[in-house]
C-alpha cells in the first residue's frame, strides 16, 4: 500500500511499497494519487538470477526510489548503494565490488512517437499504463556502475598463486623479448 508523504521527513515515509509482479519492480499508477512517494528497494541474489546478469554473481544494494506523480508528469529518482559480486580481472576470485549511482528521470503521460520519446532521461507511457516498471532501469544502473577493470582494491587480496604465476610468466615474456643484435640494425631501416 501507497503512502502519501506531506510535509513528513522523507525517510519517516518509506511506506511506498512498490509491488513486486512476476520478479519485476513496479509503480502501480492507478492506483497512486498526486503527491510524493519514497521507498528503499533490497536488490539481492533474485534479482540478478531474474535479470539474468552476466558476470554478476550476487548483489546487496540498496535503491532509494524517490516518485512524484502529478497530472501527466512525474519525476523518478533513484539513488543505489551496495556491493555485487563479480570475477577479479587479475585472479578470477569473486570478490564483493562497492557500487553507487544515481540517476533521475522524467516520466511523461503521452505518446510514444512522441519528439521526447528518445530523450536519455524521459520515460514517455500511454495514458492508459497502469505501472512503471524499474526493473530495467534498475538493471541499467547496476552495470553501468560496473567499472571496465575489475580487480580487488589491494593487490594483496587476490589469490597469491595466481598472482605470483602472473608475474612469473611477466618475466618470461621481457626475456623473450630480447632479440639478436643482428637484426637490430634492420629495425631502424624504416624509420628514416
Amino acid at each position: 500500500m501507497f503512502v502519501e508523504c506531506k510535509k513528513i521527513p522523507i525517510f519517516a515515509c518509506l511506506i511506498f511499497s512498490m509491488s513486486r509482479t512476476r520478479d519485476t519492480y513496479t509503480i502501480p499508477l492507478q492506483s497512486l494519487k498526486e503527491g510524493v512517494f519514497d521507498e528503499v528497494l533490497e536488490i539481492g541474489k533474485e534479482f540478478i538470477e531474474a535479470q539474468k546478469m552476466e558476470g554478476v554473481f550476487d548483489a546487496d544494494v540498496h535503491a532509494k526510489v524517490h516518485f512524484v506523480k502529478q497530472k501527466n508528469l512525474h519525476t523518478l529518482s533513484i539513488v543505489m548503494k551496495g556491493t555485487i559480486s563479480v570475477a577479479c580481472d587479475r585472479c578470477l576470485d569473486v570478490f564483493a565490488l562497492p557500487i553507487e549511482m544515481s540517476q533521475d528521470m522524467v516520466v511523461k503521460v503521452g505518446e510514444k512517437n512522441d519528439e521526447l520519446a528518445d530523450a536519455e532521461n524521459v520515460i514517455v507511457i500511454a495514458p492508459d499504463e497502469t505501472e512503471i516498471g524499474l526493473s530495467p532501469i534498475l538493471y541499467e544502473m547496476i552495470m553501468l556502475s560496473i567499472p571496465l577493470k575489475k580487480v580487488h582494491p589491494n593487490e594483496k587480496d587476490c589469490n597469491a598463486d595466481v598472482v605470483s604465476y602472473l608475474k612469473q610468466s611477466a618475466n618470461k615474456k621481457t626475456k623473450q623479448e630480447t632479440t639478436d643484435p643482428r637484426w637490430d640494425s634492420l629495425k631502424n631501416m624504416f624509420k628514416n
